[in-house]
């Protein structure tokens, strides 16, 4: 009973900020005054330096739209995509990254641009609320975090000496991770309900795709217990030959 008060509390709480945020956003955009170009860009940068994304958002959008062709066309491109990606308005950064691809495909920052395609996708899977309450990111649907995979791999691989590419290796990592967690709580769901081969299945997931994660010994720990419920004493006895190999490698 707490914790359905509770939940209904952050969902009436998340509500009441999003239905503020909406307000505030109109009235910055109401509020945008009528100024140059450079005026209004600096007023941006201000905000940006200062994190009040939401400002700086509402005044490089003015600027767009005021001033599509102009000295600071090309900056108001890339700092939109930020503004974006920091305002998690992920579907306008998106898109902001789909334009800025399309009318400069040869452009300087084209490394930066892609490396931040990848942080767009990756950002879909979150959101403020599931934080807010703690969510576990393993149980959501993954499919933001293969093609955030899939892209920042693309990165790397047209990009190998870009500054972005540590990064980008280091967010691989941890998404696999996850996956291999999300993969693992689903083997270890179905082994507690009997279903040991549906079980071993997803483990076997793990040591296709998942190897270098942390999740490969429980993986391979669950998946020859799965094959003695089976009654398959041979798979049973190799995994766990891998498993005592792996041991004293280590």
């Amino acid at each position: 009973m707490l914790r359905k008060i509770a939940v209904s509390a952050a969902l009436a709480i998340a509500l009441a900020l999003t239905g503020c945020g909406s307000d505030s956003d109109s009235g910055n955009k109401d509020k945008v005054p009528d100024l140059s170009a450079a005026a209004l860009y600096s007023t941006a940068k201000s905000a940006m330096a200062s994190s009040d994304f939401s400002k700086a958002k509402d005044y490089l959008e003015a600027l767009d739209t005021r001033y599509p062709f102009g000295e600071y066309t090309d900056q108001v491109q890339l700092d939109l995509i930020y503004v974006y990606y920091k305002t998690r308005s992920t579907d306008l950064a998106a898109a902001a990254v789909e334009r800025y691809q399309r009318i400069n495909p040869t452009s300087i920052y084209s490394d930066y641009v892609a490396y931040m395609k990848g942080l767009v996708a990756m950002q879909k899977r979150g959101n403020l609320f599931q934080e807010f309450m703690h969510l576990d990111r393993s149980q959501k649907d993954p499919t933001s975090y293969y093609d955030a995979i899939k892209t920042f791999s693309e990165f790397i691989k047209t990009y190998p000496n870009s500054p972005y590419v540590h990064d980008a290796r280091q967010r691989i990592i941890y998404m696999k991770d996850q996956l291999a967690e999300r993969e693992y709580m689903i083997a270890k769901y179905y082994f507690d309900r009997g279903a040991y081969l549906s079980s071993a299945r997803h483990c076997q997931s793990i040591l296709y795709s998942y190897r270098d994660t942390q999740y490969i010994d429980e993986a391979m720990d669950l998946m020859a217990k799965d094959y003695d419920k089976l009654g398959l004493k041979l798979p049973a006895d190799n995994t766990r030959k891998v498993i005592a190999a792996s041991s004293s490698g280590k």
